[in-house]
């Protein structure tokens, strides 16, 4: 599902995500206001009437996380934000989310010179640092702008927080590259037509991808196609079938992209709206020369049809072999109704988070929009009228993730028993044996926990919560210490995420 912003005057940024662990309780917390300062005597008690048992498997290990990033396209009302230097520190700077991935668009507009491939990413003469308030900006066309904007905002990211993972998804070829050249959607199963223009659309993004190197930006990889089954929406998209995104993968744009050098550009595919969609769609698809197996993390087709939109509650794993290439979760956010900013909607990312990265052992998770110029579920940071920014609980949310689990990061084992409510994943750094603990309660209820090793120990843990009434970002909590037999008694508020760090002894 991609979004219909073109009406709206928008900026955005998406984001990362990282776990965390498990603590004891959080006697400091407004959200505990009826349990805060547990006494040695109800310490002892809560050991006895437990109702969650998570224990951590320190050797059984699953999945590497690569990362968690956001969307960095639709990026000229965030360049011409007076507020976008501290809008970009909360997104990718070590006080907000810590983000390492930064998703783009190989925007179909760029000018191309077909015998050489080149490819024009921004207008002659222009500057990433013009002001935006000068004639020659304000001479730019909307097209321009937006080519401006989003190579400022890769540059800048790069600069100032060294992003190591970068790459590009593209939503439509040049329209006269299409089926019907008149039309920058996929309705009616327009696409590229592939009767002409196969090479010429694999130089494009070759000379989009060259393009920015020649500017420094490396990218990760790039994608030729963003939610390929989409023919139904009016935002720019192409139509699809596996079969010919993986042959023009395997004999245009792998070649396209080797002849400019670009030999470690992987590609991405196949960014279907839907898990269960991209599952059936990769599964039939020539996937020799896919880098990185991807999907995004909206409602399935089913629930579509019906009128549901939204977040995916519960994707599922993939039913093919990957061949162990990387799976990452592209693009996802809550896209289904009216604006909330309370927990009701940040247990949605949080189930939603949990579900790819425990469930579908995806490597990395990128949320759709970073920021807005006004409210909406879709994007982690909003806007009032007066352009003060608004942090909804999702922005919070992805932070319980983001903050504490970093790329190289493995999740490992979290077993949970005597509970159906909680959600709970764990990931570990092999080479400091930093641990972290995502817990998320979506219940209505306080749980009383506790939480066993097994194969490790560990000293005091650190938690940190996000709820309705938390006062702060990450909320911090006080360090709880091991118990004799080396386990934890902890507290999780209801409808709360609160994520524990330590380290392994």
């Amino acid at each position: 599902m991609k979004k219909n912003l073109t009406a709206i005057s928008v900026s955005l940024f998406v984001m990362f995500v990282a776990g965390s662990s498990c603590t004891k309780n959080m006697q400091e917390n407004p959200t505990l206001a009826n349990t805060e300062k547990l006494s040695a005597s109800a310490t002892t008690t809560l050991a006895t009437i437990d109702t969650a048992t998570i224990t951590l498997n320190w050797t059984t290990t699953y999945q590497r996380i690569d990362g968690f990033g956001s969307f960095a396209g639709r990026a000229t009302p965030f360049f011409e934000s007076p507020k976008r230097d501290s809008i970009m520190q909360q997104i990718w700077g070590a006080d907000g989310l810590q983000l390492n991935m930064i998703r783009g668009e190989v925007l179909y507009t760029y000018p191309f010179d077909k015998p050489s491939g080149a490819v024009t990413i921004k207008p002659a003469g222009s500057s990433v640092d013009m002001d935006v308030n000068s004639a020659a900006y304000q001479a730019l066309t909307s097209d321009q702008k937006a080519q401006i904007a989003q190579l400022w905002i890769f540059k800048k990211v790069k600069e100032r927080y060294q992003v190591p993972i970068m790459f590009a998804s593209t939503w439509t070829p040049p329209l006269y590259m299409k089926t019907n050249t008149s039309s920058v959607s996929g309705q009616n199963f327009n696409g590229l037509n592939y009767s002409c223009c196969s090479t010429d659309f694999a130089n494009y993004v070759a000379g989009f991808t060259k393009a920015y190197q020649d500017e420094g930006i490396n990218f990760y990889g790039v994608s030729p196609s963003n939610e390929p089954e989409n023919v139904f929406s009016s935002w720019a998209s192409s139509y699809w079938t596996a079969a010919h995104l993986g042959q023009f993968i395997t004999n245009n744009l792998r070649p396209a992209l080797n002849a400019k050098g670009l030999t470690s550009t992987r590609i991405i595919s196949s960014e279907n709206a839907a898990w269960g969609t991209a599952n059936t769609f990769l599964s039939s698809m020539d996937k020799s020369n896919v880098d990185i197996l991807a999907g995004h993390g909206y409602v399935e087709i089913g629930d579509l049809i019906l009128g549901k939109r939204g977040l995916n509650p519960n994707p599922v794993t993939w039913n093919y072999a990957t061949g162990n290439k990387p799976v990452w979760m592209t693009e996802a956010c809550d896209d289904s109704g009216v604006y909330d900013g309370t927990m009701v909607g940040g247990l949605k990312l949080a189930v939603n988070m949990h579900q790819f990265l425990a469930v579908c052992n995806v490597n990395a998770y990128v949320y759709w929009l970073g920021m807005l110029a006004f409210n909406n579920n879709e994007s982690l940071i909003g806007a009032n009228a007066d352009g003060s920014l608004v942090y909804p609980k999702t922005f919070d949310v992805m932070g319980q993730f983001t903050r504490f689990v970093h790329a190289g990061y493995y999740r490992f084992n979290a077993g949970l028993a005597n509970n159906s409510t909680l959600k709970v994943s764990a990931y570990k750094d092999p080479a400091t044996g930093k641990f972290s603990v995502v817990v998320i309660n979506p219940g209505s209820n306080e749980t009383h926990c506790r939480l066993n090793l097994s194969g490790f120990t560990a000293g005091a843990i650190s938690s940190y919560l996000t709820a309705d009434n938390s006062s702060t970002h990450w909320q911090q909590g006080s360090a709880a210490a091991p118990q004799g037999n080396g386990s934890y008694v902890l507290t999780v508020p209801p409808s709360s995420v609160i994520t524990f760090t330590g380290i392994a002894n």
